[in-house]
């Protein structure tokens, strides 16, 4: 009986040990076979680090958690706490902005029906590189701020003064005939001068009875693409003129800077050359003589930049440096459009190509195509502006334009004032 109790005990110890062995081998059989995402992957993007990986198989409704380390991954002290996203299924990439340039490790765990899969795989679903991001050198705490803008007109000019306060940061003195509020405004602007190292203050010369409006802007962060660009004390919010009744032209050309050279005095002839005798009265007729269609046209193309052009709707006009057989790429399709009279498209690639235009010639250039879109469709106020844009690099083509708009107004004033 004693042997008998003695075997029973044994086989019992057996079976205790089988069972432990079995649960043991089972529990290592689910841990090794545990669902996980792979081909986990970490690239620096911008201020940012991109995570990408394959979703886990054999799962019905998953989340995925994203760990972050800045020490290599240790699966017996990790620290779970350190999570940075929690994603759901199908999504396998997040873009991560830690805020900082430190290196960083990686680990992402498979999660369903409250049950975390830790399962720690190198190269799959945790990183074994350390990852940054990149640092941004942000414009806008770099930037100068601009302080006291101010525009006053004086002696046939617009005095204008600002203050800086970083003068060692280039800053770039916009004009426009509209209200300048956000960024895309300057792209319609006319850029005047840049400023380094130096006061403010800068006498504009314009054309009187136009109200003109000024923003002062920091060079970098305009290059850059911000937004952060025009606020309190750096535009004007009210245009500002040169009245009409001040014009007075024995002054009118003295300035101190202007975006371009004053032109030659206008010589009075009055004597005969050979023999010094007085030359006769010109006689110019109070009332407009009308010429021929000839003599219009041939007047209209010589471009006599500030001479009197006769009312005749111009013909179009191609800019030199786009009459080469290989024009600049800015302006080379505005010759087939202007072939087919289609100045509607004109109209339109102007205006978008000017958004992202900031090079003063190639902006002149799309203005002057722009006012004879204008002209030709009927907007003559718009395509006196136009010009008025273009002039500042095409001094001549522009003014025989804006001649001829002025003729053309003239002439509806008249029809208006007979009917």
């Amino acid at each position: 009986m004693k042997k008998m109790k003695q075997l029973l005990y044994i086989l019992l110890l057996c079976l205790l040990t089988g069972q432990i062995s079995a649960q043991t081998a089972e529990s290592e059989l689910k841990k090794v076979y545990a669902p996980f995402p792979s081909r986990l992957s970490a690239k620096t993007k911008g201020t940012g680090i991109l995570l990408t990986w394959k979703d886990a198989k054999n799962l019905n409704n998953p989340t995925y958690n994203i760990y972050e380390s800045m020490s290599p991954i240790d699966p017996e002290s990790f620290i779970y706490e350190k999570k940075i996203a929690t994603l759901s299924q199908g999504i396998e990439n997040y873009l991560y902005e830690p805020g900082d340039s430190i290196p960083r490790y990686f680990l992402i765990l498979a999660e369903e029906d409250g049950i975390l899969f830790d399962v720690f795989i190198p190269y799959r679903n945790m990183t074994m590189e350390s990852v940054s991001a990149a640092v941004m050198d942000i414009q806008e705490e770099k930037a100068t701020r601009i302080s006291s803008l101010e525009v006053l007109p004086k002696a046939q000019s617009l005095l204008i003064k600002g203050r800086s306060s970083r003068p060692q940061r280039a800053v770039i003195l916009f004009r426009s005939t509209e209200p300048m509020e956000k960024r895309e405004d300057l792209s319609k602007a006319t850029k005047i001068r840049v400023f380094l190292n130096e006061t403010i203050e800068l006498r504009d010369q314009v054309i009187p009875g136009i109200p003109f409006y000024y923003a002062l802007v920091d060079k970098e962060l305009y290059e850059s693409g911000s937004s952060v660009l025009l606020y309190d004390g750096s535009v004007t919010p009210q245009g500002v003129t040169i009245p009409l009744e001040d014009l007075n032209p024995d002054i009118s050309q003295i300035y101190h800077y202007t975006s371009r050279p004053a032109p030659l005095p206008l010589l009075n002839v009055e004597l005969d050359i050979e023999k010094g005798n007085k030359l006769p009265d010109p006689g110019v007729p109070s009332i407009p003589v009308e010429l021929s269609s000839e003599t219009e046209n041939s007047l209209a193309s010589l471009n006599l930049g500030k001479a009197v052009h006769p009312a005749v709707w111009r013909q179009a006009q191609l800019l030199s440096v786009d009459r080469a057989e290989q024009g600049p790429t800015e302006t080379s399709w505005v010759n087939n459009l202007m072939r087919h009279n289609d100045w509607e498209s004109i109209l339109t690639g102007t205006e978008e190509q000017l958004k992202i235009t900031f090079d003063e010639e190639i902006k002149s250039r799309l203005f002057f195509y722009k006012g004879q879109a204008n002209y030709f469709l009927g907007n003559l106020e718009y395509a006196f502006m136009d010009f008025l844009s273009s002039r500042e690099v095409y001094y001549s083509e522009s003014n025989a334009w804006i001649s001829s708009i002025y003729e053309q107004r003239k002439k509806r004033d008249l029809s208006r004032n007979l009917d």
